[in-house]
């Protein structure tokens, strides 16, 4: 990894936090090659069960780094030779997509600032936790850009259709408490207690039974496109898939014998 992103694993949680605080955590060619890694190191390693995004230095992401000054002809999003931004928009996308689309749990820890594609990174994650000092943005329209990162799927999605214009034809800041009064984020803390409350989430999530959760999560973002019949046998069709995991056993073992379960993830 450069130095730009500082990867941590401890128990199975993988925590990736986007360390250029002196650019608010502006994400460079670096940031998007490091992620592109993790992702797919978290998606195939069976001891990598949950995934948590943050930021150093009291913000998550400004967004994407448009400051320049990089080499003649080589794009700042992607660090390779500069193409058509369709080209490099795609790639991105694709990147976020992986992320919203990885099959195991994933959670944001936002402090400070979360706008435009920084923002698109959070929400593309299962669980949002946010400090109270958190803020957020659509900021494109205040750039004169459309959006990106996934928001025009992901904001309608958490916040209906009003208020995800409202916060596109704006781009206004949305402090935390609207944002969680809205739905776009999980849960608000003290901004001292937003690293010990993430660390404790995303370990929760690294000790659950990896399979099942990452058939819930499949099951839950694909539930509001289908039918009440199409939903009910997604569901019998996973419960097949989870009678051969060993944290069923232990599951049922640990009701049984009237304790706490602990699961490994196969």
């Amino acid at each position: 990894m450069s130095q730009a992103t500082i990867v941590e694993r401890e128990g199975g949680l993988v925590t990736v936090m986007f360390n250029r605080p002196e650019r608010k955590n502006a994400l460079s060619a670096e940031n998007w090659n490091d992620l592109d890694r993790v992702l797919t190191e978290v998606a195939l390693d069976p001891g990598a069960r949950a995934l948590l995004l943050t930021g150093a230095g009291g913000n998550f992401s400004s967004g994407a780094d448009l400051g320049g000054g990089g080499e003649p002809g080589i794009s700042g999003l992607t660090g390779r030779p500069q193409q058509a931004p369709l080209h490099e928009m795609r790639w991105i996308g694709e990147l976020i997509n992986r992320l919203h689309r990885l099959p195991k749990p994933t959670l944001a820890a936002v402090d400070g600032v979360a706008v435009g594609v920084g923002l698109g990174l959070a929400l593309a994650c299962d669980l949002i936790v946010a400090s109270d000092r958190a803020r957020f943005s659509e900021i494109f329209v205040k750039r004169g850009l459309a959006l990106d990162g996934g928001t025009s799927w992901s904001l309608p999605h958490h916040v209906g259709m009003r208020r995800a214009k409202q916060l596109a034809y704006f781009g206004d800041i949305v402090d935390a408490a609207t944002a969680l009064e809205w739905g776009l984020v999980n849960e608000v803390v003290p901004a001292d207690d937003l690293p010990t409350v993430a660390r404790e989430w995303g370990q929760r999530l690294a000790k659950g039974p990896t399979t099942a959760l990452s058939l819930i999560k499949r099951m839950l973002e694909e539930g509001a496109g289908s039918t009440f019949e199409q939903a009910t046998e997604g569901e019998a069709r996973a419960q097949q898939i989870i009678v051969g995991t060993d944290d069923l056993t232990e599951g049922l073992t640990a009701f049984i014998e009237r304790r706490e379960p602990n699961f490994t993830g196969t």
